[in-house]
């Protein structure tokens, strides 16, 4: 199995031929290929899928616009831009759920593509996606098996091209992918906890009341010293964004054996009830934490999110990679670019990888679950079976 990614800044479809020309003289015998689109590029992605349909024919693949584009090589950010992965053996199928999309719409795509067999999928839906179309989707008799993670478009709906060249669009568009050693799958948040994970007593509504004895808007109240004193740097260190962590209630699953979470933000308060509203995910038994967006947080989170996978793989040859990142990460988190490219770089050298800023995350949960994450860097590390 072999693999090649690109990464070019152009500002027209027409200037993408040579690249994809590249990839596809390397790559003997393609398989599946995805494309990511950025800048002004997202409102031109049929005549960027021309190019790709032209250049990598029978292959199939999916073009998807991003907030940015990423490579081993490097990020772009804040322009056109297109990075790519073209990639040998397995077999990968296209998948598009209409706009009328639902968890059941969704569940039955995945069981045609699945067909009762070991079964990943990348997923793209667009950003107006809500988090409970996913829940649980993988699951069920119809789809044992199935894995699936992602991320949400950036400016519009994601395209899937077939190996005989069909364009397919939809709500959501991935790739099925077979044949194929699962991917190694670790996702990290780039967020710090204020307050330790503790189970939720009572919510009701989608407010959480209590939280290991304590009314919620109390423990969130306890954390303004630390959020003021974050926001006391000036302009550029302004106040920050506090979000809820939302854990299981088993610790220790997480790279490393850390904590692993999804964040939500903070949607309201009940001063009478000393609630916090969060959404109807949360249920009593689940831990939660408060939570800002950080820096130094998601650099040591991608360090060990990659140095698990680097390490699960031993034994093992690692093929290619996919990179998800949130498109709150990146240079308006870190304020210099190619922060987390380099990291990766410096963990597995010239693997080709290929990834997006994207409007959320997907990331597998357990069997057949996946969740929406946001602020999350998704890695997905391929490689050839021991």
């Amino acid at each position: 199995m072999a693999a090649r990614s690109f990464n070019i800044a152009i500002t027209t479809p027409d200037a993408l031929a040579r690249p994809l020309a590249a990839a596809r003289a390397e790559v003997s015998s393609p398989a599946g290929g995805i494309v990511f689109v950025s800048g002004a590029l997202t409102q031109e992605l049929p005549r960027v899928a021309e190019q790709v349909r032209a250049s990598w024919r029978n292959v199939p693949v999916c073009v998807v616009p991003a907030g940015g584009v990423l490579t081993e090589r490097g990020e772009v950010e804040g322009a056109s831009a297109v990075a790519g992965i073209l990639w040998s053996g397995g077999r990968a199928t296209p998948i598009a759920v209409g706009e009328a999309a639902s968890s059941d719409a969704l569940r039955e795509a995945l069981a045609g593509v699945a067909g009762g067999r070991a079964t990943t999928v990348v997923l793209f839906p667009r950003s107006d996606f809500a988090p409970d179309l996913i829940e649980g989707v993988g699951s069920g008799p119809q789809i044992p098996r199935v894995c699936v993670f992602g991320a949400g478009t950036v400016g519009g709906s994601a395209l899937a091209l077939t190996g005989s060249g069909e364009a397919q669009r939809g709500r959501a568009v991935g790739l099925a992918l077979h044949g194929l050693a699962p991917p190694l799958i670790e996702f990290t948040a780039a967020c710090r906890l204020m307050t330790p994970l503790a189970r939720i007593d009572e919510a009701s509504g989608g407010m959480v009341l209590t939280v290991d004895g304590t009314p919620a808007l109390d423990l969130l109240s306890s954390c303004m010293p630390e959020i003021r004193g974050a926001a006391q740097g000036g302009p550029t260190h302004p106040q920050p964004v506090v979000f809820v962590a939302l854990a299981d209630a088993e610790p220790g699953a997480g790279p490393d054996g850390a904590d692993r979470y999804v964040v939500r933000p903070v949607r309201g308060i009940d001063p009478g009830r000393r609630g916090v509203m969060v959404g109807p995910e949360v249920k009593p038994g689940m831990r939660l934490a408060f939570a800002v967006r950080d820096a130094a947080a998601g650099r040591s989170g991608l360090e060990a999110a990659a140095r698990s996978a680097s390490r699960q793989a031993m034994g093992s040859a690692p093929r290619f990679a996919l990179y998800l990142s949130c498109a709150g990460r990146g240079q308006g988190l870190y304020g210099i670019p190619d922060v987390e490219s380099r990291i990766l770089r410096q963990r597995f050298g010239d693997l080709p990888i290929a990834g997006m800023l994207s409007a959320f995350e997907l990331v597998p949960w357990g069997p057949g679950e996946t969740r929406l994450a946001l602020y999350t860097g998704v890695l997905a590390l391929f490689r050839s079976p021991s």
